[in-house]
């Protein structure tokens, strides 16, 4: 028995031998096993890369924006550039005002039924005269004349009076050398503007700026001088035409206060916009109106 017995050593060799060929096939076996298994979906979770860090090079300095106009406010609008007036024209032409006429006009004033002339003589020599006679029934009211020069700005007024029975009782003086303005019924001297008038003259001065730039929805404006030592801007604006206006220019005043009775005066384009109509006031009361009759030249 002893003889046959391997030394120990040699067994555990056999042994070793035996376990490691074992291994193999069972190795083999599971790998065929799992050749033949179908393979199942792994899911991989994705990690951010990890954020490294940066040297930027520094910003440059902006650049300043181009100025920009400020937006106006609600309800005010952004102040109007500066413009230069331009120089005036030494040869500007006349204004052109209608030759020497009588104009007959009806009258209404006070609720009565009257009549009124309005003469007009341009002289030769530059100077006019210029005077308007009413009456109503038989009763003459006071006259106004207005005299003057006639310019390049249009009518030039020197003196204006209100005249009963032939003699001045009110007048208005200009003094266009010294540009002063004087008053029989007042103390004050008041500077003469450019272009201003007295209460008979700017009926045709205003005719005259009307048809140098008879714009529609025009605004023309004229300085005006009353007996009383007032001197006022008078600024007329176009009137939508009315039924009655037939061809003309209505034109009304901008009010002058809450006492103002206000002026309208309608102008006639195929009469160099002379004044064919006008109304002060109410003509049923205190004011008057008149209407053009006819011509005399």
């Amino acid at each position: 028995m002893r003889a046959h017995l391997l030394p120990p050593r040699a067994a555990l060799l056999a042994l070793a031998a035996s376990l490691f060929a074992h291994a193999a096939l069972l190795g083999g076996e599971r790998a065929r096993e799992d050749a033949a298994r179908p393979a199942r979906a792994v899911s991989i979770a994705l990690l951010p890369p990890p954020v490294l860090p940066v040297a930027l090079p520094e910003p440059a300095a902006p650049t300043p924006p181009a100025a920009q106009p400020r937006a106006a406010r609600p309800g005010k609008q952004p102040p109007a550039p500066a413009v230069e007036a331009p120089a005036a024209v030494p040869d500007a032409p006349l204004l052109r005002l209608a030759g020497p006429a009588a104009w007959h006009y009806r009258l209404r004033q006070a609720g009565q039924d009257g009549e009124a002339v309005l003469d007009w003589r341009p002289e030769a020599d530059g100077r006019y005269s210029l005077r308007l006679t009413r009456q109503v029934g038989e009763r003459a009211l006071p006259a106004w004349e207005s005299l003057g020069r006639i310019g390049a700005g249009g009518l030039a007024p020197e003196r204006f009076a209100l005249q009963r029975g032939g003699q001045d009782r009110q007048a208005v003086n200009f003094d266009t050398e010294g540009r002063r303005i004087s008053f029989s019924a007042s103390p004050a001297q008041l500077e003469l503007p450019e272009g201003a008038q007295d209460r008979l003259s700017w009926w045709l001065q205003l005719a005259a700026l009307v048809q140098a730039a008879p714009a529609p929805g025009g605004r023309w404006r004229v300085w005006v001088a009353s007996p009383r030592g007032e001197l006022r801007e008078w600024v007329f604006e176009a009137v939508d035409a009315a039924p009655d206006d037939a061809g003309t220019l209505h034109l009304r005043r901008q009010t002058l206060g809450p006492h103002d009775p206000g002026i309208e005066l309608w102008l006639d384009p195929a009469r160099s916009y002379w004044p064919v109509r006008l109304r002060q006031g109410d003509p049923e009361a205190r004011g008057y109106e008149i209407r053009l009759d006819a011509v005399n030249s």
